[in-house]
């Protein structure tokens, strides 16, 4: 009797649920996020919400013109490393890749963003290898630099006063900077420690997903170490102080949406405002950069320092930092999308995934 063999399920074809460490990771985030929120709250007195109003009413039109053009300053400085990474690309192309991506990341889930930027640079002509590749780094010196800027704060600080505190954030954040660092060092020195990572990261995700292939996984690692290890150390040598340029300019925007609305130097100084942002920058790891958790820590902060009767003001200047530094770079992600997507060729535009995917 002839046994005849079933062929087996085609994996790819059957939905994929998202891997249970993502939903994980979105709850802890979640209740981190909200956990933080009521505690720095309730650090703070009751908001008064007409007097918040009053002070975004009266910015004036080349106030936001000011902080517009500041927004689009810091986006630049956020694209350059992209230029450190990925040989042959320019610095509008890389800006204007970035805002994409930027809008993406504010409308679609994880990892849409870092899709797109690859969709992007393959319709100019950039393989995918060094897209990936470029993407990944310009990741990794990002965070290395959200990790540095409590570093900066306590420096900038440093000229009026020491605050213990901050000291303590900074050194914490130092040691996750470092890491990263030397993590993505050691693995772009060593093309079989980049193999055996993916393929160990392959295999745990397997667990998870059996339409992940572990070797493919290692292949990828292998990939990015091989189109980045000669670039890799210039690229975060030339990226930190371009980001830490980025920082100040950021903080800069929050220093001046302050004064807009009418808290002086004589109730807040900027030393005390700068370092107060730069502390606190490594909340924008949550969603919309950590929109609501890094207002309200900042908030509470300055009103540490200021007193509480400045608080109104502050939530207001708050209101008119996310408005310039949301909707100016989708904006600008919007148009640059439409203007691609109606030059180029639908071809070029069919998504592709940033490996490892399984």
């Amino acid at each position: 009797m002839t046994r005849v063999l079933e062929p087996e399920p085609d994996e790819s074809a059957v939905p994929q649920r998202p891997p249970a460490y993502l939903w994980i990771r979105r709850l802890v985030l979640l209740i981190l996020a909200l956990a933080c929120a009521r505690i720095i709250i309730n650090l703070v007195g009751e908001i008064d919400w007409d007097a918040v109003w009053k002070g975004v009413e009266h910015l004036t039109a080349w106030q936001f013109a000011l902080l517009i053009a500041l927004v689009v300053v810091r986006q630049v400085l956020n694209a350059l490393p992209l230029v450190y990474f990925i040989d042959g690309l320019s610095v509008s192309k890389a800006t204007a890749s970035d805002q994409g991506a930027t809008l993406m990341s504010m409308i679609a889930p994880p990892t849409a963003d870092s899709v797109f930027r690859i969709m992007v640079l393959r319709s100019w002509g950039i393989d995918i290898d060094r897209a990936a590749a470029g993407g990944t780094s310009n990741i990794l010196v990002f965070y290395m630099a959200r990790w540095i800027s409590p570093l900066l704060g306590v420096l900038v600080l440093l000229s009026a006063r020491f605050d213990g505190t901050y000291a303590l954030v900074a050194a914490g954040s130092l040691v996750v900077a470092v890491a990263i660092f030397v993590g993505g060092l050691l693995v772009t020195r060593s093309r079989l420690l980049a193999e055996r990572l993916g393929r160990t990261a392959g295999r745990v995700a397997r667990r998870i997903r059996r339409s992940v292939e572990p070797e493919r996984w290692a292949s990828a690692a292998a990939g990015f170490q091989g189109h980045i290890a000669d670039r890799y150390r210039v690229g975060v040598a030339l990226s930190i102080p371009t980001l830490i340029v980025k920082l100040l300019v950021d903080a800069t925007i929050a220093l001046l949406a302050i004064r807009f609305v009418g808290v002086g130097s004589d109730q807040l100084s900027a030393v005390e405002i700068i370092a107060a942002f730069l502390v606190v920058f490594p909340l924008t790891l949550f969603p919309l950069q950590g929109i609501g958790i890094l207002d309200a820590a900042l908030v509470a902060a300055l009103t540490t320092v200021g007193g509480v009767e400045l608080e109104a003001q502050l939530v207001a200047a708050m209101v008119t930092y996310r408005v310039v530094t949301l909707g100016t770079p989708a904006l600008m992600g919007a148009l640059f999308v439409l203007g691609w997507r109606h030059t180029t060729d639908p071809k070029e535009r069919v998504p592709t995934s940033a490996p490892p995917n399984g």
